[in-house]
């Protein structure tokens, strides 16, 4: 026992390991290329699953708000909610709340100026409120009763320009285009057209074509909208406001739920990743499964020799870990790379997240070793006088 003990503390750490990577290079070779494909897939997977998530809640997400306030209901939606005037000036009366607005929210279809036909979400709001959105060209909403503010999905894809012109769909509704922005800001997938709040009222609620000449539309039609955006402090009773008014507000992360489509694509997208992560673990786990019974008998001589079944598995797994660091490392690395490429030159739906590609490598790894856990169980069972008996 002295003499094992000895042996397995002489022996440099990771000697076998660093022996096998060199002698069967090729073997290692491929599987490290396996691996970087599995990082690289999961990068890319993270990085169009964020873009594409992305896209369905950007403009939600760039509200500068803490809660949301919707029509009561168990499953509050954009699409369903309806706010009255007394909602949105009975939280804006509330201890807590910092600031309050109403916001307007509408599906289109429309035509531009160049008779190409557009999808558009219609968004209302007051002029200098603090969720409009100002201008990164042109100007901002409010100068002009019909002068709408569009972004980047609609420049994009349709050439809009300031100057030009929407007509809504059915309501025959005219939006003068007079400042466009730079992000893309969405909602369900849909570009946004931010407008003032009398100018969204007029079309979602208004006869088509607006008023007849000469007269005006009666103030009701402007108390309504479709939820409250809200800064609220920490000790704010939200509950008891809600009770009392009738609505359900919830706090940003969870108001992108209430996006058509989000919660689904979001589950589709770690359905997938799971999957990814299921088969990483079984390949690995099956590579040193085989790696392991073709060393059968090297590995029982070692132990005839005095290693202890400690020292190979350590072995084994510090082989393992230095393949999947060095393989993951050049998967996300290339990943990187891929993902600016893609955001530079394409519109692709792409998000470049370093902390989500960091995550998806290690949890590459993490499916790696736990594979090849499984796999240098075997070492333990070896025994030495059965696997030198192999050699007769």
């Amino acid at each position: 026992m002295l003499v094992w003990t000895l042996l397995d503390r002489m022996t440099p750490p990771m000697f076998l390991a660093l022996r096998d990577l060199v002698f069967a290079r090729g073997r290692f070779l491929l599987m490290a290329v396996v691996i970087v494909m599995m990082a690289l897939m999961m990068v890319l997977l993270t990085g169009l699953s964020s873009g594409l998530v992305d896209r369905n809640i950007s403009g939600i997400r760039a509200l500068p708000i803490t809660h949301l306030a919707f029509e009561y209901d168990d499953k509050p939606t954009w699409s369903n909610s309806m706010v009255e005037r007394a909602m949105w000036e009975g939280w804006a009366d509330r201890p807590g709340v910092m600031t309050s607005t109403q916001l307007g929210n509408t599906m289109f279809n429309a035509r531009t100026s160049k008779d190409e036909p557009v999808t558009l979400a219609l968004w209302g709001m007051e002029p200098g409120s603090f969720i409009d959105p100002g201008a990164d060209a042109g100007q901002a909403i409010g100068g002009d009763p019909y002068g709408v503010v569009v972004s980047r999905m609609l420049v994009a894809e349709n050439d809009v320009e300031i100057g030009d012109t929407i007509v809504l769909d059915r309501v025959l509704t005219e939006l003068k285009v007079v400042g466009l922005l730079d992000a893309h800001n969405n909602i369900a997938h849909t570009p946004i057209v931010y407008a003032p709040f009398r100018l969204w009222a007029e079309a979602s609620y208004g006869p088509p074509g607006g008023p007849p000449e000469g007269e005006s539309l009666p103030d009701i039609l402007y108390d309504f909208a479709t939820v409250v955006a809200l800064q609220l402090e920490e000790t704010t009773d939200i509950a008891a406001v809600d009770e009392e008014l009738f609505t359900v507000a919830l706090d940003k992360p969870m108001s992108f739920v209430a996006s058509t489509g989000y919660k689904a694509e979001r589950d589709s997208v770690r359905i997938n990743q799971g999957f990814l992560l299921v088969i990483a673990t079984l390949i690995i786990g099956a590579f040193f499964s085989i790696w392991t019974i073709q060393r059968t008998q090297e590995i029982g001589l070692i132990k005839a020799l005095g290693a202890s079944t400690g020292y190979l598995v350590r072995d084994a797994l510090g082989q393992v870990s230095l393949l999947l660091a060095v393989a993951v490392t050049c998967g996300v690395g290339i990943g990187y790379g891929l993902g600016d490429l893609i955001v530079e030159r394409t519109d692709i739906p792409y998000v470049i997240d370093i902390r989500a590609m960091l995550i998806s490598g290690a949890l590459v790894i993490g499916g790696g070793l736990v594979g090849a856990v499984l796999a240098v169980r075997r070492i333990a069972r070896i025994d030495p006088i059965i696997a030198l008996g192999q050699l007769r």
